[in-house]
Order: C-alpha cells, then structure tokens, then sequence
C-alpha cells in the first residue's frame, strides 16, 4: 500500500531534517513525503539532492501568518497514496513508524497516536548532531536516566510493542482516552477526503485543528483507534506562547459547525 506522510513546517530546518533522516530509516518503503511549508523559504532543491533516496513533494505559499490549514489542504491535494500519516515539523519518527500505522490501518478508522515530549538539553543534542534519534530508539529503555534527567514527559510513550502481539493487544484493551493528536494520526486518504481535508474557516489554525478534525470523522461513521506503543515519535521541546484566546475563538467556531452538523468543510481542499 503506497503512503502519503505529511509534514507541516515553519522556519525550523534543523528539525525538518531530523525528519528526514528518520523517514530515511523507515522500515516500510513504500511512502511518499509531502513537505507543506507554511513559508515559500526552504532550499528544497537541496533538500531533495541530500535525500535523493527519498520521494519528496513539496507545496508551499507565501508567509502570511499561520495558514496551516491551507497548505496542510494543498498537500492533500496533490499526494499519490491510499493511505495518509500527519505528523508535526519537530516530531521524529521511530523507525518503524510507518510500519506500525499500515499494520494497523482499517477503513472508515482513524488511527491516533501520542509522543514522547523531550526536554531542553536532549532536545538541543539532537538538534547539534549529538545523539541521534535512531539511538535513542535503538537504546530506549537503556537511556531512561538520560531522558528522566532532562525533565521528559510521557516516557512511556517511546516504549513499543509489536502491533501483532498479545502484549500489544493486552495494552490496548486497557486504553479507552483514544483521541486525535495533530502530530501522530492517520487515516485513508478517502476518509478524509470525504470531510474535505481541513477546515480552513478556523481563524487560528493549528489550535485545535486536532479537535476539529476528531468530531467531523466521527460524525462521518469513522472510529478511532489508538496506536500508542506501537507509533512512537519524539517531540523536540520548544518554547510556547499562550494560545487560549485563540483556541477558545476556535472551539466557538467547532461548536456552531458541530451543533449544525456541518462535518464537511465548505473551505476545505475544495471550496463548495
């Protein structure tokens, strides 16, 4: 089954290529790359010479403000594969992240995943070539005083079991919070066609487009369905402004759209 994995992105190179050298190990190899740059600024060129072995599609526009939506809706637009994987431009994937989505993908299902939230001091490693996420993968459990030490949260979130085992299935069995996370979920590409990707009336997308898209596939017939330890990312840590008047107009515009029942976006990869 060939994979569309995209990736949003904003002026932070140095993680888009941590990225990429991560997809690069992929275990599953049958995916394609979309680049979504909420900015017209990347060397994609460059890019696409130094990761030759990777197929990389590229959309982008000009920088004016967060318009992720928009991109994320330009990105759908053009990508080849039956199946879809959202991450965020500072989350990198194991090795088998991939893998662990295909395995269990099911129609009409959207798959939703967690990560590990790294701290400052394993973050920068990362970033300055010091470590690498393979070997924190590879040595996950044998690292746990390096990450603890550097204040991780959700530890348990990089520990992974095989999607095909009794262990994994036991672990599920006792997961009921399922909930989309805007950095680690998936879907068929006709499910969320079918919403019309994103919704691009939000003023201040990306706050609480996780939330938006997790009602519109319900109220579409689709289920949810965890792949926590078993899709695992590592979140580089950064630094946060306050958000919450902005998410609270959002959530306005959510509730009216979810008390009308408009799942399907009237400004979405189609503008109906």
């Amino acid at each position: 089954m060939k994979v569309s994995i995209l990736v949003p992105t904003y002026k932070d190179e140095v993680a888009l290529v941590l990225i990429l050298e991560a997809l690069a190990a992929q275990t599953y190899k049958n995916f394609e790359l979309i680049i979504a740059e909420d900015d017209d600024s990347l060397e994609i060129d460059k890019i696409k010479e130094k990761f030759s072995t990777l197929d990389i599609l590229y959309v982008s526009h000009e920088d004016k403000g967060n318009r992720k939506a928009i991109i994320m809706n330009r990105a759908l637009a053009i990508a080849n594969g039956e199946y879809i994987i959202f991450i965020d431009g500072d989350t990198i994937p194991f090795s088998t992240f991939i893998e662990s989505h295909v395995a269990l993908s099911e129609p009409k299902t959207v798959l939703c995943g967690r990560r590990v939230n790294l701290g400052d001091k394993v973050s920068s490693d990362l970033r300055k070539a010091k470590t690498n996420a393979l070997d924190i993968e590879n040595s996950y459990l044998k690292k746990y005083q390096y990450l603890n030490n550097d204040a991780i949260r959700n530890y348990e979130h990089g520990i992974r079991f095989n999607p095909n085992s009794f262990l994994y299935k036991l672990v599920q069995k006792l997961n009921s919070n399922i909930h989309i996370l805007a950095s680690n979920y998936s879907c068929f590409k006709k499910d969320i066609y079918e919403l019309n990707g994103f919704n691009e009336e939000l003023p201040y997308a990306p706050h609480r487009d996780d939330t938006d898209m997790e009602w519109r596939f319900i109220a579409n017939g689709s289920i949810l369905k965890s792949c926590k330890y078993c899709a695992n990312l590592l979140h580089l840590n950064h630094a946060r402004t306050d958000r919450r008047e902005e998410e609270r107009e959002n959530l306005e515009i959510i509730e009216k759209n979810r008390e009308n029942n408009q799942y399907i976006a009237q400004y979405g990869i189609k503008k109906l």
